[in-house]
């Protein structure tokens, strides 16, 4: 694996290889043993939010407060090219309004949530509580709202996961989880969080989730029953199951934990994890760094 040349935010995994993410909105393509294909190169000047790669597409989400600009656009992952300066930006010249090669842009009214792949189309959520299913080439299809909180915790998203039947798994901040379709009634209250903790993050895997709170703790749920529990350094970079461990992987705050049926493991670092990609029976980690290093339990 290559040294990612920019401090990486996240990454994204398809079907060509892996799309690495910089927190200033770079973008470079690598193949899948984590070589460079091409130049780093930023097609717009501000965070890339969100990203989902759709065959040869980059469908994503561009956020800056400063600018109070937010874009949603599709890039074609074989041209990606540089865009403009942040000053021209600022200066709003027409040139520089949208990322830079895209095959098409919208101007974004609120404040990007979510994007999530769904059955060959995405879903994107914008602040405060709309709901969109989109296609490939930015056409809307449907919408919705997302449900309303069940206390006083807030009703701020947290994550979204698209499921085999059609429907989109929603969980909230105060740990409610409910199901909502683009097609059918409205959503539907599945069960809360066994914690009056707010909730970060969630996980899921084969035996069942993993539910992060903002006080760092990690919860494994089966179910509505809490397997195991752990408590973190510091908020966490990305979490994936690993069948090869048979648990959780955590990239987190200057630690490296893997939470498992044999019990937790954590393995301090010097950097902070960024995110974590799984190639063959190997497990590699970025850091803020942006250097790679195998994960090891």
């Amino acid at each position: 694996m290559q040294t990612c040349p920019f401090p990486p935010a996240w990454i994204r995994p398809h079907d060509d290889g892996l799309l690495l993410v910089g927190r200033d909105g770079e973008v470079l393509n690598t193949n899948r043993d984590g070589q460079h294909l091409g130049q780093p190169v930023c097609p717009f000047p501000m965070a890339l939010t969100h990203g989902v790669v759709i065959g040869a597409r980059l469908l994503a989400t561009w956020m800056d407060h400063e600018l109070r600009m937010a874009r949603f656009a599709a890039l074609d992952m074989n041209g990606l090219v540089d865009g403009p300066s942040r000053a021209s930006v600022r200066r709003g010249e027409v040139a520089a309004l949208h990322p830079s090669g895209h095959l098409w842009s919208h101007a974004l009214e609120a404040e990007p949530l979510a994007l999530i792949e769904h059955h060959g189309n995405v879903v994107l959520a914008l602040h405060p509580n709309a709901l969109y299913l989109i296609d490939e080439e930015g056409r809307e299809l449907a919408r919705t709202t997302l449900p309303e909180p069940q206390d006083s915790l807030g009703a701020g998203l947290v994550h979204l996961q698209s499921e085999d039947d059609g429907t989109v798994h929603i969980t909230l901040r105060d740990g409610s989880s409910h199901k909502v379709s683009f097609d059918g009634p409205v959503a539907v209250a599945l069960g809360r969080a066994p914690t009056d903790q707010p909730i970060r993050d969630v996980a899921y895997g084969p035996q069942g989730r993993l539910l992060l709170t903002e006080s760092h703790d990690a919860l494994w749920l089966d179910g509505d029953a809490v397997r195991m529990t752990a408590r973190l350094s510091g908020p966490p970079g990305q979490v994936v199951w690993s069948s090869e461990h048979e648990g959780w992987l955590i990239a987190g705050w200057r630690e490296r934990v893997l939470l498992s049926s044999s019990g937790f493991k954590r393995t301090e670092q010097n950097n902070v994890d960024v995110a974590v990609y799984s190639k063959d029976s190997k497990v590699m980690i970025v850091d803020n760094d942006g250097t790679w290093s195998a994960f090891e339990a």
